[in-house]
């Protein structure tokens, strides 16, 4: 069953909306496109939180707010920002290997299959409402660079191993990490793991 008839029909099931609001929402769906859960919040059927919350029963998909998340730039860099625009989504976590990506429409496999491909790494998907995503995607485009980054997260990591500067590694640690992390040079993950491999060569 498709995404369009599918949660259409889960949600003029579940009293979201009525037969009329569904029929006029897939109407319009046939005449200029795009997708039916965006559709039935802009033609104001249903709220976008709603909706979102709804998905994420019927699928047991995690929901995050991104309002309360701040998603570092060498994240979002992660994905190829024509994928970002086209798919709608933003990368929010990496750890162990995975990528968390938080998407409005989890009926869409085949932009999932397209961004895993593209990051060769494995994905997993949590629930935003698609206005936070829109948010967030113009808040990032937004962002001006930093002059933090002219140094590279690799050079960085050196420093912090070799205590540039003729400070301790203690002391560069505690200087560097809410530097790092509020820049978006680097995720909390990385900066965790890096302190594991110092503190396992002593």
């Amino acid at each position: 069953m498709d995404e369009k008839v599918h949660l259409g029909q889960m949600l003029q099931e579940s009293g979201l909306v009525t037969p009329e609001q569904l029929k006029m929402a897939m109407d319009f769906q046939k005449s200029v496109g795009g997708k039916l859960g965006a559709i039935i919040v802009k033609l104001g059927f249903i709220e976008d939180q709603t909706l979102t919350n709804f998905i994420a029963r019927q699928q047991g998909i995690p929901v995050v707010n991104l309002e309360e998340l701040v998603v570092p730039e060498n994240l979002f860099k992660r994905v190829p920002k024509k994928l970002i625009d086209k798919h709608h989504v933003v990368p929010i976590r990496f750890h162990d290997g995975v990528l968390t990506i938080a998407t409005s429409d989890p009926y869409d496999y085949e932009a999932m299959e397209e961004i895993q491909m593209a990051v060769d790494q494995r994905v997993e998907l949590v629930l935003a409402a698609r206005t936070q995503i829109t948010r967030t995607i113009t808040e990032m485009a937004d962002r001006p660079a930093t002059t933090v980054k002219e140094k590279s997260k690799d050079q960085l990591l050196k420093d912090l191993d070799s205590g540039a500067d003729k400070m301790s590694k203690e002391s560069l640690h505690a200087a560097l990490i809410p530097l790092l992390i509020s820049k978006g040079v680097i995720t909390q993950d990385e900066l965790v793991r890096k302190a594991k491999e110092i503190e396992g060569t002593r």
